[in-house]
């Protein structure tokens, strides 16, 4: 018995050191030490982590870690956002209104916001209300009505993009 509980402690401490971390990855983005960030994120987005894939659009949008690249933050959003993330569901929807790294389409937009201000996420749902606001104000009401009805049919979903 004293044999097994060994072995799982054993595999349990290798399990937690053999890959990064999310919230060690954090921890790294918030000190400032973009090298290891981007070597934890982009492992775990490799294994399709959806916090890790927003992280990875924000280092590419601020140029943090990386050089500056509109189109490959909005690749990495929408990684995040089409998996069920609401920041990243947020951020790429944002990018829709102005075609920042995409190409301006208002109705991706809103849906987009629409998604993320349904996740009912503190904070986040208020400023998905406000920037699908600012889209809406630019719409006709039947681009509206189809960006209502894209968002009533998102489901989660595995993003299937890869560079």
């Amino acid at each position: 018995m004293k044999r097994l509980a060994l072995a799982l402690l054993l595999i349990v401490g290798l399990s937690a050191q053999a890959g990064p971390t999310y919230e060690r990855a954090v921890v790294a983005y918030d000190k400032g030490d973009f090298t290891e960030a981007l070597a934890a994120f982009s492992a775990l987005a490799e294994r399709g982590h959806p916090g890790a894939e927003f992280m990875l659009g924000a280092m590419y949008f601020y140029g943090k870690g990386v050089p500056k690249n509109d189109k490959f933050a909005a690749i990495w959003f929408q990684k995040s956002a089409v998996k069920g993330n609401p920041n990243g569901q947020l951020a790429f929807g944002s990018l829709y209104i102005r075609g920042v790294g995409v190409q301006q389409d208002l109705t991706r937009a809103y849906a987009w916001l629409t998604i993320a201000a349904d996740a009912d996420v503190t904070g986040l749902r208020q400023q998905a209300m406000n920037l699908r606001h600012e889209a809406a104000q630019l719409m006709r009401p039947n681009e509206i009505a189809r960006a209502r009805q894209i968002a009533s049919d998102y489901e989660p979903r595995s993003a299937g993009l890869t560079f």
